[in-house]
């Protein structure tokens, strides 16, 4: 991964490595106000790579249009390209059930549907139809529930309700949600901010070892938790996206002053 200031320039990666996920000239803006100017980035596969910078910088705004949820808001237009395994996920005819099933999204607030822990893993491959028979289905709600690191706390309450679970383990039940459908991408927006300490270093562990098999790009407002964590670092300010590369370089060589500022403190 290269290391580069990105105002000018596409953040790429080394020359030969397929890049999951490829972004162009991408722009949002709600309404008359502009949120994201020509970001072009190239995101690794089996990594995890965080979006940090100051409140109302786009970095949500533009993990949202990796997997079209600014589509839900009327007054959002996006423009650029983005693409997953080489495919424009913004071009004409993609089915956007689909694609989110291929890029799941786990929000700041951890979400459980309002239904038994075993029904909001087996929600998504249900209605995609990835299990034949309901041994496989059971087969798939314990594997899932396993690889969040949550079957051994769970697994003789199935039947209870997922809003029963503590704020970590709901956030862990939703992660589970996420894998069940054997997603590509897994985004993450402030995945801990509402978490205590211990359920934090929890998810923050889960997301290591889930970044073996997935593409995982993680949204913190914590320099530490991205340092801890993440194999690449990205820097928004004002809408730009500033300096990317690899997270220890990002975070020591700090080729941009305004990363320099927000990494020492100066602003955020």
């Amino acid at each position: 991964m290269q290391h580069l200031a990105a105002d000018t320039m596409s953040a790429q990666m080394p020359s030969g490595a397929p890049a999951k996920i490829s972004a162009q000239g991408v722009s949002v803006s709600y309404g008359e106000k502009r949120a994201l100017f020509d970001v072009a980035i190239d995101i690794p596969d089996r990594a995890v790579t965080a979006f940090i910078g100051p409140s109302g910088c786009g970095k949500t705004t533009f993990l949202r249009c990796i997997n079209r949820m600014n589509d839900t808001i009327d007054s959002a237009r996006v423009t650029g390209k983005i693409e997953l395994d080489g495919a424009d996920i913004y071009a004409a005819g993609v089915d956007v059930v689909a694609l989110r099933a291929r890029v799941g999204m786990v929000f700041q607030k951890p979400n459980p549907f309002a239904k038994s822990i075993y029904e909001n893993v087996a929600y998504g491959p249900r209605i995609h139809g990835l299990t034949t028979s309901k041994s496989e289905l059971d087969a798939l709600v314990e594997a899932s529930l396993r690889r969040a690191a949550l079957w051994d706390e769970v697994k003789d309450r199935l039947k209870d309700s997922g809003a029963g679970l503590s704020g970590g383990q709901q956030q862990r039940l939703v992660i589970a949600r996420a894998v069940a459908v054997d997603p590509d991408v897994i985004l993450m927006d402030e995945p801990c901010s509402a978490l205590d300490p211990i359920a934090t270093a929890k998810v923050e562990d889960l997301i290591k070892e889930l970044s073996e098999k997935y593409c995982i790009v993680i949204v913190t407002h914590s320099m530490a938790q991205a340092a801890r964590i993440s194999h690449n670092t990205a820097f928004f300010h004002l809408g730009s996206l500033v300096e990317y590369g690899k997270t220890d370089a990002v975070f020591t060589q700090l080729i941009d002053q305004r990363t320099r500022d927000y990494i020492t403190g100066r602003f955020g």
